[in-house]
């Protein structure tokens, strides 16, 4: 029997086994983090919603050029938002209260001019005072919020 080619034909195989595996880990790991739309956003909603004052939901209206922010208290203490700035645009709206994991919806005016747009707003510059202690705190973000413009 000619066994020459058997010891390459296996190497091979074992080749595309790992090689198929590894494809399976990083598509059950949710991709290559950076890489196309959906990556930039879901990296944007990862961060904002673990930070001391987070952002767990947000979305542009390009009927309205409205950013609708629903912020959460991530902390042990409640806490009062004085102000919310959003690539250098302040929102209007008046100061409100947070209780540990309680959340609050809030706008601020950003264009958007069609639905499907990408955005990408940075800095994000929140405000706010710890009720317990009186001090006052400035959080600015390192990662912009990132998503596509809704209808």
């Amino acid at each position: 029997m000619n066994k020459r080619g058997q010891g390459a034909t296996e190497y091979l195989i074992i080749l595309a086994v790992v090689v198929i595996i590894a494809l399976i880990v990083v598509g059950v790991l949710g991709g290559i983090p950076g890489i196309g739309k959906a990556s930039s956003k879901q990296a944007s909603e990862a961060y904002w919603g673990t930070t001391d004052v987070g952002i767990t939901n947000y979305y542009v209206s390009a009927a309205t050029d409205v950013l609708t922010l629903t912020m959460k208290d991530n902390l042990d203490t409640s806490i009062r938002i004085q102000n919310i700035s959003v690539g250098g645009t302040i929102n209007g709206s008046s100061t409100f209260t947070l209780t540990p994991g309680s959340t609050q919806t809030t706008s601020v005016a950003k264009a958007c001019t069609t639905s499907g747009d990408a955005f990408d707003f940075t800095p994000v510059i929140i405000q706010y005072s710890d009720l317990s202690t009186g001090a006052n705190y400035t959080f600015t973000g390192t990662v912009p919020l990132s998503g596509v413009c809704a209808a």
